[in-house]
C-alpha cells in the first residue's frame, strides 16, 4: 500500500496565521491612512508664545498644506476687541498680493490672491495682534479656505480643504509689558476696522454708482427692444 502524506494545521498555527495576516492588513491599513493624512490638503493656526503683557505683539501662524498648487486663500479669524486689537496681515508666499476687505470689529477677514499657481506647504500667512488689556481669551479660525483656477480661468475654491487646530488661548497680563516691532514675512496687508471703514467708503460709493448706472444703461435698452417688438 502506498504511502500518503497530509498536512493537517494544528489550531494553534491556524490562529498564528491568522494573527500575522491581521498585522501584515493592520500595517498597510495605518500606512495609508498615514500617507493620505500627510496629503490632505488642511489648514490650520498657531502661535508660538500664549502667554503675554498688555502692549505686546501677538503672532498668529496660518499654515496649510496643499498638493495642488494655489492662486490665492481667505481666512476668517475671530477675536475679542477688548482683548486684542489687529493690526496687519502678511505672506511669506512669492507673488501673493494682499486683497483689502472693510474689516468688522472682532472679525480679522484678509484674502491673498496670485496671478500664478503657488505651492503652498506650510506659512501661508501671519497675522499680529496688539494685546489691548488684561484677560483670558480665545482666538478662532472661523473659516478658511483656497482656491484655484478652474479650466474656463475662473477662481474656483479647492474642494475638501479640512480645517486642523482653529481654537488658540491666550493668557493676557494687565501688567505693561515692552513695545515690540516685529518683523513682517511680506508686504503688510491692514487689519484695522477704522482704517478699512474710512479708505473703503469712497471705493464703496463709487462701485455703487457705477453699478446703478450699468443697471439703468441695460434697463434703457431692454425698454427700447420691447417697444419695437410691439410694433
Amino acid at each position: 500500500m502506498g504511502r500518503t502524506d497530509s498536512y493537517a494545521p494544528t489550531p494553534g498555527a491556524h490562529m498564528k496565521h491568522i494573527a500575522i495576516v491581521a498585522l501584515a492588513l493592520s500595517f498597510i491599513f495605518s500606512t495609508v491612512a498615514s500617507v493620505n493624512a500627510q496629503s490632505a490638503e488642511s489648514i490650520w493656526i498657531e502661535t508660538n508664545m500664549t502667554a503675554h503683557k498688555t502692549g505686546e505683539t501677538v503672532i498668529v501662524t496660518v499654515k496649510a498644506i496643499s498638493a495642488t498648487p494655489i492662486q490665492g486663500f481667505t481666512f476668517q479669524i475671530r477675536y475679542d476687541p477688548a482683548c486684542l486689537q489687529p493690526i496687519n496681515a502678511s505672506t511669506p508666499i512669492p507673488g501673493m498680493n494682499g486683497l483689502s476687505l472693510p474689516q468688522i470689529v472682532g472679525l480679522v477677514d484678509a484674502s491673498f490672491a496670485s496671478t500664478t499657481p503657488q505651492m503652498a506647504n506650510g506659512v501661508l500667512a501671519e497675522v499680529h495682534f496688539l494685546t489691548l488689556a488684561g484677560c483670558q481669551t480665545n482666538l478662532t479660525l472661523e473659516s478658511a479656505g483656497l482656491a484655484i483656477r478652474d479650466a474656463s480661468g475662473f477662481a474656483a475654491p479647492l474642494p475638501g480643504v479640512a480645517i486642523g487646530e482653529k481654537n488658540l488661548a491666550l493668557n493676557i497680563d494687565s501688567a505693561v509689558g515692552a513695545s515690540q516691532d516685529q518683523p513682517l514675512l511680506g508686504t503688510p496687508l491692514s487689519l484695522d476696522p477704522q482704517q478699512s471703514s474710512d479708505a473703503k467708503d469712497p471705493v464703496v460709493g463709487t462701485a455703487l454708482l457705477v453699478i446703478l448706472l450699468a443697471v439703468g444703461i441695460i434697463f434703457v435698452i431692454m425698454f427700447v427692444v420691447y417697444r419695437l417688438l410691439r410694433r
